[in-house]
């Protein structure tokens, strides 16, 4: 009896490879060119979203869709591979979350230090997250199976692909010109700066001062709540801008592997204070 032989896996790259090809030939002239565009919902309802282009007009075309779903990923390749707590709520803890303290305290801080905060050139990304952000678990972990940690890369079969300066500025909303700062500086801990008052209040903490950098703890600490019964906004804290700063950085910017509030941020919260 005949054995059918295998195909191998360049082979069933390149039947892949193929049609994907000729499915992007045809759509090509649906792709709008944009970089980015306003969004619309289902409805035609325009929105104050937008749309990180280019992008195919009318969304994803069925033929496409039908190749990709008939030529799934065949997992065989992760032998070992252990994906059991991928579809967990919180697959990877550092992932930017909404909390009821942040939702409290970006507009009381935003009323004091919007404009300054746009003089900066950092309020698009401070108000980036006024809204959750949503992981597209699918296409991240697609993303994973192609990036190497050792070049910060995307090693992919034309060659290796990484996210530029300008994505970032597109993405964040962040310029890359202006003023340089040199992480490697350490300025001075001015008087009235988060970093000289933290040792007074990590003292008089005592035990309990590292428990102050999680996140809920540090916003009891050194946010300043508003009056619930009107519309009234109370004195800002003494460090409470710089306070704000440091904890945005540490959970939205750099998502701090802790999961809390690092002090080796004080420094550039004092200096955006």
């Amino acid at each position: 009896m005949a054995s059918s032989t295998p195909v191998s896996a360049d082979a069933l790259s390149q039947i892949f490879q193929t049609r994907f090809e000729d499915i992007c030939r045809e759509v090509q002239s649906s792709v709008i060119s944009d970089v980015i565009a306003p969004w619309t919902d289902e409805d035609g309802t325009a929105s104050d979203s937008c749309v990180h282009g280019p992008y195919v007009e009318g969304g994803m075309p069925e033929s496409l869709a039908v190749h990709l779903r008939d030529n799934l990923v065949n997992f065989s390749a992760f032998d070992g591979g252990d994906f059991q707590d991928w579809n967990v709520a919180r697959p990877q803890p550092q992932w930017p979350t909404l909390t009821p303290d942040w939702e409290k305290w970006l507009p009381r801080m935003e009323h004091f230090f919007g404009q300054q905060w746009k003089d900066q050139g950092i309020y698009p990304l401070i108000k980036l997250f006024d809204r959750p952000l949503v992981m597209d678990r699918s296409l991240l972990f697609a993303a994973l199976c192609f990036w190497s940690s050792a070049t910060n890369t995307l090693n992919l079969r034309f060659g290796m692909m990484t996210p530029t300066v300008l994505d970032m500025a597109a993405l964040f909303g962040l310029s890359p010109l202006g003023v340089e700062v040199n992480a490697a500086l350490v300025a001075p801990e001015a008087a009235g700066s988060f970093k000289a008052a933290w040792p007074t209040v990590a003292k008089l903490a005592g035990g309990k001062a590292k428990n102050m950098l999680n996140y809920s703890s540090f916003y009891s600490n050194f946010g300043v709540e508003d009056s619930p019964d009107d519309d009234s906004i109370a004195p800002l804290g003494e460090v409470e801008h710089a306070a704000f700063l440091l904890y945005w950085l540490c959970k939205f910017v750099f998502c701090t592997q802790a999961n809390k509030v690092t002090l080796e941020f004080a420094h550039l919260a004092d200096h955006l204070a």
